[in-house]
């Protein structure tokens, strides 16, 4: 049996009870034969070519409620037990999963109340999956019914390492439910957080605009497809009541969970495709955070995934698992288009510099019916391919991460990425730019994708944190903060860890639409106040067109003639002197004269604040002359947006890493004072092998192939930023 490495675990989802129990399968055996085998002995070969290719562990169970519990108080976990034996047997760690994302059709009979529905009033019907809603009283104790009832059957199993509840929160819009248990839910959550008094909601909610006054709490309805927008204030109470119920519904798993199956962490397979569910909050009842990882878009977007990544990890904190990585074609685009198989590799190097500790793919079969029989996998549908492609990925990659784990002198996972930069993103300031939205183009998502870049470019190590103050215990550690659009009034506690944090030379770095907000959806009549009301205001602000673009033109000519921005723009009318423009909008811009960049720096042992007042159009060069802007020094310099660079610090050494994703040659410029030993230069070639090649340093600039990855030691003492 080949010994796994540990420091990045390879595994996938796996799902026994999908295997016919009265039928025969055809399956190419282990000798090369195709044969006729029972579920038996198709779990017995599946579990045989899992130990060959090195997996390490799998998820099973979360779709398995009817297979388990098929007629009510029919218990039947034998398909599950043969499953976890033969995955013991072949040391192969198992994370099972709480099974409620798909209660089975006769409990839909018993209770059709507990179907969701939607807010044009649709109630989603029994035969796909998340037909549920956690609000409901019967659901939520057949939830816990059900977990206990998992727990002890399958939670003392020694092949059971972790747990997983339910699957995919808010997936296919699922967060936000509009059945009478969630009116009644949100009626008495409202009171709650007004302290029983209706004339402060009122307040808060400026119901005086178009005679929306409620007299009592029972009058509250929920925000309901109308004519035109709901109340934007209840909309954002309706999402934190939406988010507090789903953790709710979790938390009851958890605790069961912990009582009859001790000892075993929890997780849940977060996603971030989607901004319904608030992933700081969904999170903290976990142990470790896990991920989903799937693409949106028709090109796979490498910036997007390396902050997704970077969010995960930020969660908790700590490592995490990629619990579902998208294979090479899914089922669920528009068009289910291929891509290159070598995105398993990059996506694996990329997730394991940002701090993922396993990846899973999904699934370890192709299904041969249902929604998903067209979705990739591991084994093929043909069963006469001996070894699949994405089987010598799994082996290419195993080898890859088996010769650093040795050569590295790793034991567990790879150091995490060094705090340098730190970016607040919080889930009720992203929703309220969604509710309010003025622009349908404009997201402080995308935003998230310019920090990325900036600090991908320049090696810097990036986390994320909900506000300020949860970070206060290493606000010190960083040399950069970025508010990319935080909506809301800095409170002077705020206000306080920005200057502390500038005094002792951090950097602030904030964009358009920042401190906009009151914590209740209503504008602010300060906003944009970093500081003091009299340093400057907005004189005017507001969105453009999606191929509108206003040039900016920076003021010290030694840096890049100019920039574009676009999305957004900020009017700024400097009060004082203390801020001063670095760049304006040019002529034929609605703010002509206007600063497009001020920058404050009262002291000169002071970090500067740059405040950018439009979105720039990210391109090399701006990103450079931001850096110079903002005086900080980079590890080293990428000479491709396709070459992401990253530092990671622990204490098994300081790497600089970096993963390629095009498909010619480039370069980075290291910086004159940092020193490397080995630098591991990581590939896989067109027969899908790993290819590993260790060099010294040899001058300023490295070469870096196409698609490929690379992780360098670096010399103890260097100042990183």
């Amino acid at each position: 049996m080949r010994k796994p490495q540990h420091i990045y675990k390879l595994g996938a989802a796996y799902y026994p009870d999908y295997i016919s129990a009265g039928e025969t399968v055809t399956r190419r055996v282990e000798s090369g034969e195709i044969v006729r085998l029972s579920r038996e002995e198709r779990l017995e070969e599946d579990f045989r070519r899992m130990v060959r290719q090195g997996i390490h562990t799998i998820r099973m169970g979360e779709f398995s409620w009817a297979t388990v519990e098929p007629s009510p108080g029919e218990w039947c976990p034998d398909t599950f037990l043969r499953a976890l034996d033969r995955a013991a047997e072949s040391a192969i760690s198992v994370i099972f999963c709480t099974p409620t994302a798909t209660p089975p059709k006769w409990l839909i009979d018993q209770h059709p109340d507990i179907l969701p529905v939607t807010r044009s009033g649709e109630r989603i019907p029994f035969g796909s999956r998340r037909h549920y809603d956690f609000h409901n009283p019967v659901y939520r104790a057949e939830s816990i019914r059900i977990t206990e009832a998992y727990a002890r059957s399958f939670g003392g199993h020694p092949a059971v390492v972790s747990w997983q509840t339910d699957n995919e929160f808010g997936c296919h819009n699922s967060i936000f439910l509009f059945t009478s248990a969630a009116r009644d839910g949100f009626q008495k959550w409202l009171a709650d957080r007004y302290d029983n008094d209706i004339e402060k909601l009122n307040e808060e909610w400026f119901t005086c605009f178009w005679s929306q006054r409620y007299r009592y709490f029972s009058e509250i309805d929920l925000p309901r497809t109308s004519w035109t927008d709901q109340n934007p204030h209840m909309e954002l109470d309706f999402r934190r009541f939406s988010n507090d119920a789903v953790c709710r519904f979790q938390r009851e798993q958890i605790d069961v969970l912990r009582h009859w199956s001790p000892g075993r962490p929890i997780t849940h397979n977060l996603m971030t495709l989607f901004t319904d569910l608030c992933p700081w909050q969904v999170s903290r009842d976990l142990d470790y955070v896990g991920f989903d990882h799937y693409q949106m878009e028709q090109e796979p977007h490498p910036t997007t995934s390396a902050w997704q990544f970077a969010l995960m990890r930020s969660a908790r904190q700590q490592h995490f698992s990629i619990l579902e990585q998208q294979p090479v074609q899914v089922n669920w685009q528009p068009t289910n288009r291929r891509f290159s198989l070598d995105w398993l590799f990059l996506w694996g190097m990329q997730s394991a510099f940002q701090g993922a500790n396993q990846m899973l793919y999904f699934s370890w079969q192709r299904m041969p019916g249902g929604c998903e029989q067209y979705h990739d996998g591991i084994v093929p549908h043909d069963v006469r391919i001996e070894t699949s492609q994405q089987e010598k990925i799994i082996a290419a990659k195993n080898e890859i991460f088996g010769r650093l784990e040795r050569e590295l002198g790793l034991s567990t996972a790879l150091p995490l990425p060094s705090r340098d930069i730190l970016c607040i993103h919080d889930s009720e300031s992203l929703w309220t730019h969604e509710i309010a939205a003025q622009s349908v183009a404009y997201s402080t998502r995308h935003q998230l994708d310019h920090v990325a870049r900036f600090c991908l470019r320049h090696g810097f190590g990036f986390w994320f944190s909900q506000s300020l103050g949860a970070e206060r215990q290493h606000l010190m550690k960083y040399k950069l903060i970025v508010l990319p659009g935080y909506a809301f009034e800095l409170t002077d506690e705020e206000r306080e860890l920005l200057i502390e944090f500038r005094r002792h030379g951090g950097r602030v770095l904030s964009f358009p639409r920042t401190g906009y907000k009151q914590r209740n959806n209503k504008l602010s009549p300060l906003p944009t106040v970093f500081y003091d009301r009299s340093d400057f205001y907005l004189e005017d602000y507001g969105a453009m067109l999606a191929t509108e673009r206003d040039m900016c033109v920076w003021v010290d000519g030694s840096l890049d003639k100019g920039f574009e921005g676009h999305l957004w723009a900020e009017k700024i009318v400097i009060l004082n002197q203390g801020w001063e423009a670095k760049a304006f909008f040019s002529e034929g811009s609605l703010y002509a004269g206007y600063p497009a960049v001020i920058k404050l720096q009262e002291h000169p042992h002071y970090g500067p604040h740059v405040h950018v007042a439009t979105c720039p159009v990210s391109t090399e060069r701006f990103l450079g002359c931001l850096r110079e802007t903002l005086d900080i020094r980079a590890v080293a310099e990428a000479n491709s947006p396709e070459l992401q660079l990253q530092v990671l610090r622990g204490e098994d050494g300081v790497f600089l890493t970096g993963v390629h994703t095009g498909h010619a040659a480039t370069t980075l410029r290291i910086n004159p004072g940092l020193h490397l030993r080995r630098i591991f230069k990581l590939g896989i070639n067109p027969a899908l092998e790993a290819t590993i090649s260790v060099e010294r340093t040899a001058g300023a600039v490295l070469q870096v192939a196409p698609r490929s990855a690379f992780i360098a030691e670096i010399e103890s003492g260097y100042r990183l930023i």
